[in-house]
């Protein structure tokens, strides 16, 4: 783990040099005004303890803090460019209008510059009450905005966006009923697609929202496989992760009580990083979950650009059926703990990401060989003669459906990941 962190939420200085610390928390929402903007995985992670609305400050803290830590950072993964929801209250006003307001409040702050911002309006969010949108800074961009124009504190609300606010409400609970056995989660079908007996399966995958000004970055168009190979990048970086954690520096660096000082989802997603960290062999360096798992297993795609509009999608699943990701699994001495594990570290690296702004499963077909097994359509296996006692192939086919439905594996989950 690297010092560029800075233990964030025991040293602010860097981040508050133009506005107070306690300022910064003031002119973000509360944890219950957050949700009400958008349904998130943040109700679980830092609900359920006494000191709830101290954790969310702190957090907030700790993402400003790694912004200005990430400044000399210009690369487009830079935690120096952090992703931010915005919201103006301003009463009586359009989406539109409330936009405007905002930026024009970033164009009017002294010492900051057009590239240090990236602004796409804020009406996707937009009530009777409020507006709401993401913007993406650079480094202490937005204390600079609230100290330059002091009235900006009575209509807009500001809050980095950290990793749980980026996960949409049943993003753990769709995975943990996978990892459990629920094959009814995100599974469309097993059967035979055409007259060759292939089978259709449906695996859940992650669906990341790209921020703005991640495909536009500084006024050049970067290329999806650009930004696809930057992401996965992220997640095998693992000091960049720890570094990027509020909860791994909570539970590892403070100390403290569970259920008091961090809460059971905090818990749960630190021991998921310290635990790929454990995976690393001593002698050989390699890593088990890095380099088999993700490196070799999973696709990191953005799809490709529609039209001018939208910031654009990195999608993240397997290449592999089930059965194949477990055989990977097995030959690297993982048991299927140590790969709930790796999931659990990747859905985690994945929101880590500055470059990404929602996180969300989703399902994708699959189609396997007639063995159910094979996802290398090229190289599916002659069928073996059915001796005369068994049920037809047909059956054949159904039976193996079930028997893959039972086997629940990274590879189908949502990230697989």
């Amino acid at each position: 783990m690297n010092g560029a962190s800075l233990v964030a939420f025991v040293s602010l200085s860097s981040v508050v040099a133009a506005v107070e610390a306690d300022n910064l928390v003031s002119f973000g929402m509360t944890l219950e005004q957050y949700n009400d903007v958008r349904l998130s995985e943040a109700k679980a992670d830092f609900g359920g303890a006494p000191t709830t609305d101290e954790l969310w400050s702190e957090a907030l803290l700790f993402e400003y803090d790694l912004a200005t830590s990430y400044a000399r950072d210009k690369a487009l993964t830079s935690l120096g460019y952090h992703p931010y929801v915005i919201c103006n209250y301003t009463p009586d006003k359009t989406g539109v209008e409330r936009a405007a307001m905002v930026n024009e409040a970033f164009q009017n702050t002294p010492g900051v510059d057009t590239s240090h911002f990236f602004f796409e309006g804020i009406n996707e969010l937009n009530q009777e009450d409020r507006s709401c949108g993401v913007v993406r800074a650079y480094n202490d961009t937005i204390s600079k905005v609230y100290a330059a124009n002091p009235d900006v504190g009575s209509w807009m609300k500001t809050n980095p966006l950290h990793a749980a606010m980026k996960m949409v409400d049943y993003t753990v609970q769709v995975i943990q009923k996978r990892m459990d056995g629920d094959t009814n989660v995100g599974m469309i079908s097993i059967g035979t697609s055409n007259e060759d007996g292939y089978v259709t399966t449906s695996v859940l995958e992650l669906s990341n929202v790209l921020c703005t000004g991640v495909r536009d970055f500084n006024g050049t168009t970067v290329a999806a496989d650009e930004i696809s190979q930057a992401a996965k990048d992220f997640v095998m970086d693992l000091p960049s992760v720890q570094d990027a954690s509020f909860y791994y520096h909570k539970v590892n660096d403070e100390g403290g009580t569970l259920g008091v000082h961090y809460t059971e989802r905090m818990d749960m997603f630190s021991e998921a990083i310290s635990f790929v960290e454990g995976l690393t062999d001593a002698t050989s360096g390699r890593n088990a979950c890095l380099d088999k798992v993700i490196n070799e297993t999973m696709t990191f795609k953005v799809m490709p650009y529609i039209g001018e509009g939208g910031t654009g999608v990195l999608d993240v699943y397997s290449k592999f059926s089930e059965a194949e990701g477990y055989a990977i699994a097995e030959a690297n001495n993982m048991t299927k703990g140590d790969v709930d594990m790796c999931i659990w570290y990747t859905l985690y690296a994945v929101a880590l990401n500055p470059m990404i702004c929602s996180v969300e499963p989703k399902s994708r077909p699959q189609t396997l060989c007639p063995d159910g097994i094979t996802s290398d359509l090229s190289k599916c296996p002659s069928p073996a003669p059915a001796p005369t006692d068994q049920p037809s192939s047909g059956s054949n086919i159904w039976m193996h459906g079930v028997l893959l439905s039972l086997s629940v594996a990274v590879f189908s989950y949502c990230i697989v990941v």
